[in-house]
């Protein structure tokens, strides 16, 4: 007679990045910056376009303050425009955005390239 053994397997869903769950260590300018545009303004969001350009090496957290910019902005209501390389479905401005948030920009192709100047461009320049 044989005995059945079980492992225990963390099948548990990843959490979403938020700003509390980010360590900041040498990025805390970084972190209290994207804090305040977050905090100011009506609604909590600067209505001014504030671009903020984040760079540094593979696993310094980019992507992770970036989506927890994104959960944010969604928790405040706010409608929000994301693309990263992976992002298939490209989709126009839209003017209920009170963001754009663009991840990976470097491993960009044409299109998406030109749909991000295009964002940006329009960000820059609210209707």
């Amino acid at each position: 007679m044989s005995h059945m053994k079980q492992l225990a397997l963390d099948i548990g869903l990843t959490p979403v990045p938020t700003l509390e769950r980010f360590y900041p260590g040498p990025n805390t300018a970084a972190l209290q910056h994207l804090r305040s545009a977050l905090e100011g303004g009506q609604g909590g969001v600067l209505r001014a376009p504030v671009p903020v350009y984040l760079w540094g090496e593979s696993g310094s957290g980019k992507t992770h303050l970036l989506k927890a910019v994104h959960e944010a902005l969604r928790e405040q209501g706010l409608q929000v425009g994301w693309m990263d390389a992976s992002t298939e479905h490209l989709t126009p401005f839209d003017d209920s955005w009170s963001a754009v948030l663009l991840d990976e920009v470097d491993l960009y192709d044409s299109q998406q390239q030109a749909l991000a100047f295009n964002w940006f461009i329009n960000a820059l320049n609210p209707a």
